[in-house]
């Protein structure tokens, strides 16, 4: 997480094959929101360029119950790549997420639990 993270409310509507998610964050005192995103859970790598010298790759597969997700995005030179695996209880109350992040000099791995509201 961000350094200073204090809060992450993430609202997913999926409806297949599709899944949309917006992030509300609190860092640092101040509230950030991401623009809505919808990606295609179909196994296939999608390509798009944001912004000029930037480039995002996803791809998104069902494995069982298990929802994996490939993402990475290079700009200019540097590559940041996440990989993440989000299930539900069997209840569907919570959404566990793992995620392997990856940038030069830095990896790190780590798990949220999601209640649901």
């Amino acid at each position: 997480m961000p350094r200073g993270l204090e809060a992450l409310t993430i609202v997913i509507n999926h409806r297949d094959p599709s899944i949309t998610s917006h992030e509300t964050r609190v860092v640092s005192g101040k509230v950030t929101e991401s623009n809505d995103d919808t990606a295609e859970i179909d196994g296939i790598e999608h390509v798009s360029h944001p912004e000029p010298d930037s480039t995002i790759k996803q791809r998104q597969a069902w494995s069982g119950a298990t929802l994996l997700k490939h993402w990475e995005k290079t700009v200019n030179d540097t590559t940041y790549i996440s990989d993440i695996k989000q299930t539900l209880s069997e209840d569907s109350k919570l959404m566990i997420m793992s995620e392997r992040y990856r940038e030069p000099g830095m990896e790190r791995m780590r798990d949220w639990v999601f209640e649901k509201q």
